[in-house]
Formats: structure tokens, C-alpha cells, sequence
């Protein structure tokens, strides 16, 4: 293959890629009772309820090229058209669309321009003027042959063409269209790239064993859309896994006086000699929660109102196992007994409170779980800002300190 073979070759699989891409498009904004096909009736068509639109997809490697007055592109899809209606239905006409999509330019194009002037006055003898003077200023006969078809058309015909005739130019970068219109379907940009390549890859290998190997028609419907090609989406949907980033514990004074070690200490789950540690851990804990809450907020990975949904859900949690724990110490109070006798049955409660909370791997609402350290960063935030506690007098104890 020498090059100017190659470099027409490339040019050919491009243009074969532009309508590919522009299938895909128009695919994503189907509507209900709707279907598309790609090669079918045209380069792409769309059935809708009581018309077809036929769309013919034309693309230039040339960079800020013109759809010029007589390019072939032009007449020849003019003229295909033609043919359809000459060879069709008598009701062909009042059935169809036709849209020429290119991503050529459109500056002083004659034709476009008159095509213009007729839809908003309707002068037909103004546009077959037009046609004639272009047939008679080009040279080439295969144009000349186009555009003299369209004019073999008539008055009466014409008339009800033209008007169902859109020439949409300047119809460039059809891939980020394309992720545009997913970014709109999900609402979720951090997404689009993943469903772009497994939605154009399975649209593409169906497309391919549906022509190629089963010799079908390729037609789908908006309902076989959401069936075949639904899942593509699901990442959007599906729980994902937040990222997470480990702050290291930069100071470690008085890592004791916080209100949340404070409470475990009371209950002696943790000894402020003993435990150093651990006390050092359960404040990483904490603080990574807070921090890399405060990221996804940052981040929009994750609402306020997620926030809120998650903290009274497990302040519930926590309420639940509270009031379960210190069912009977409550009935020994209310009998007469104090707190101070009860203490070291209350000790005891709070570490078996604390040890089922360290249990519980939270999840926020479409996210996978968070995992037991972050979970219990949580729980410990929580307590350190006084929302639960573990002692069963701890609001008394703490509220007003």
C-alpha cells in the first residue's frame, strides 16, 4: 500500500469511527417507543411514532474545512435521498426526515443559505433558480448529475423536501459529546471515562456480531438499549470504595485530657499509664475519621446530607445497645439504689458497650463498608463530641464539665 492508499484508508476508518461515535450519541437520547439503526435504512436512522429521520454522517481528516457549495458530500447525500423518495412509497416522503451531520464548516455555503430563505418564506421558484445556476457554475458532471436530480424532483415535491432536509455542520469533538450526555445521564464525572469505554466497547462488539457474523440487522430500541446495554451504567450506581488518606498523629501531649479518652478511661477500659499506645491509637483513629470525612465533603463524594443520615443512624446503633446494656441498672436505680453502688457493674456495661460498637464496620449510603478503624474513629468522634457515651450517667458526668 503506498501512501496515498494509506493516508485514504485512515480517512475512510475515521469516518467509519465519526459515525460510529454518532450512533452512540444519538442512541443515548432515545426516547421510550423509540429505536436506531446503524446501516440499516441509512448511516443511521431513528424510528420514532409517526416518523423516520435518516441521517447521513460525514466526516474530513482536514482541520477548519468548509461543507462548500458544491461539495460532493453535499449533492451526493442530496441526490441518495432522492433516490429513496423516487424509489419508495408514495407515502415515503410524508414519513421521513433527512439530517446531513458533518463536522465541515458551513461558511458561505449557497446552498445552506437558500435552503434557509425557503424555509422561512417558502419561495420555491427562488430555490430552483438557485439549484440550476449551481448546476451550470461547476464543472463536474457527477455533481452536475446530483443536483440535476434533486431538481427532477418538481415544484410540488420539492416543496414538501426541502423543508424536511437539516444540514448540521461543524459537528466536531462527537466523543466528548458523547461523555457529555452520560455525565448528564449519571451525574457523576468522576465516572464517565469508565462508562464511555465499557458502553462504546460493548455497543461496538454487538454491532459487530449482529452484522457481521449473524448477518442481522443492527436496530435497537430504547427499551433494548436499557436491556443490553443498562449495565454500563452501573458503576455510577454501585457501592464504591472511598478513598482513603492516613494522617499521622503529629502531637502527642495531653492526649488524655480529650473528652472522648476521658470516658474510656472512666470506664476503665483503657489505663492512662498502662495504655499509652493505645491511647495513641484510638486518637489516629478518631482523628482519620474526621479528616477524611472532611476530604469527601471537600470532594462532593459524599453530601452533607449523607453525613447526617450516617451520624443518626448510628447514634441509633449506639442507643440500641445503650439502653439494652443498662436495662437493669435503670430498674436498680429507680428501686433506690444509687450510682455509686452500681459502679462497678456500670464499669463493667460500658466496656461490654464499647467492646460490640468496636464491632460494627459503618457503611455510608451507596459507599462500601468504611472498615473497623475508621468505624471506630467514628464512634470515638462521636463521643468525643458528646453525642454518645458509655458510662451510664455519662451526660451528667461530661455535659456540664
Amino acid at each position: 500500500m503506498n501512501i496515498q492508499e494509506r493516508h485514504t484508508a485512515g480517512a475512510q476508518s475515521l469516518g467509519f469511527d465519526y459515525q460510529f461515535y454518532y450512533f452512540v450519541l444519538l442512541a443515548l437520547e432515545l426516547k421510550q417507543g423509540q429505536k436506531i439503526g446503524f446501516e440499516v435504512k441509512d448511516d443511521i436512522h431513528i424510528d420514532k411514532e409517526n416518523e423516520t429521520i435518516l441521517f447521513q454522517a460525514k466526516h474530513t481528516i482536514h482541520e477548519n474545512q468548509n461543507l462548500t457549495t458544491l461539495d460532493v458530500d453535499l449533492w451526493k447525500t442530496l441526490n441518495n435521498w432522492v433516490e429513496f423518495i423516487k424509489t419508495g412509497d408514495k407515502n415515503f416522503l410524508e414519513k421521513h426526515s433527512f439530517v446531513l451531520v458533518t463536522n465541515k464548516n458551513d461558511e458561505n455555503n449557497e446552498f445552506i443559505d437558500t435552503l434557509s430563505s425557503f424555509k422561512a418564506n417558502q419561495d420555491i421558484d427562488a430555490i430552483l433558480l438557485k439549484l440550476k445556476e449551481l448546476k451550470n457554475k461547476t464543472k463536474d458532471e457527477t455533481i452536475k448529475k446530483y443536483i440535476n436530480n434533486v431538481i427532477s424532483l418538481g415544484k410540488t415535491t420539492l416543496k414538501i423536501f426541502l423543508p424536511k432536509v437539516t444540514i448540521e455542520t461543524n459537528a466536531i469533538n462527537i466523543i466528548a459529546q458523547v461523555k457529555n450526555k452520560i455525565l448528564e445521564t449519571t451525574r457523576q464525572a468522576r465516572f464517565v471515562d469508565a462508562i464511555f469505554d465499557n458502553l462504546t466497547s460493548n455497543i461496538l462488539a454487538t454491532k459487530y456480531l449482529e452484522i457481521g457474523i449473524n448477518r442481522n440487522d443492527f436496530e435497537i430500541s430504547y427499551e433494548d438499549f436499557n436491556k443490553r446495554f443498562g449495565k454500563c451504567f452501573s458503576i455510577a450506581f454501585e457501592k464504591q470504595i472511598l478513598p482513603k488518606r492516613n494522617y499521622p498523629l503529629l502531637d502527642f501531649n495531653n492526649l488524655e485530657k480529650q473528652t472522648f479518652i476521658k470516658q474510656l478511661l472512666d470506664i476503665e477500659d483503657i489505663d492512662k499509664n498502662k495504655d499509652v499506645q493505645l491511647i495513641r491509637k484510638y486518637t489516629t483513629q478518631m482523628l482519620n475519621a474526621i479528616r477524611n470525612f472532611s476530604d469527601w465533603l471537600e470532594a462532593y463524594i459524599i453530601l452533607p446530607t449523607d453525613i447526617d443520615v450516617f451520624e443518626e443512624n448510628n447514634v441509633s446503633i449506639w442507643r440500641n445497645e445503650y439502653r439494652a446494656k443498662y436495662r437493669q441498672i435503670e430498674r436498680q436505680i429507680n428501686e433506690g439504689k444509687s450510682i455509686s453502688e452500681l459502679e462497678n457493674n456500670i464499669r463493667n456495661l460500658g466496656t461490654e458497650l464499647v467492646d460490640y460498637l468496636r464491632k460494627q464496620d459503618l457503611s455510608i449510603q451507596g459507599f462500601q463498608p468504611l472498615g473497623i478503624d475508621m468505624s471506630n474513629g467514628h464512634f470515638y468522634a462521636l463521643s468525643d463530641s458528646l453525642k454518645i457515651g458509655w458510662h451510664y450517667d455519662w451526660e451528667n458526668k461530661y455535659k456540664n464539665q
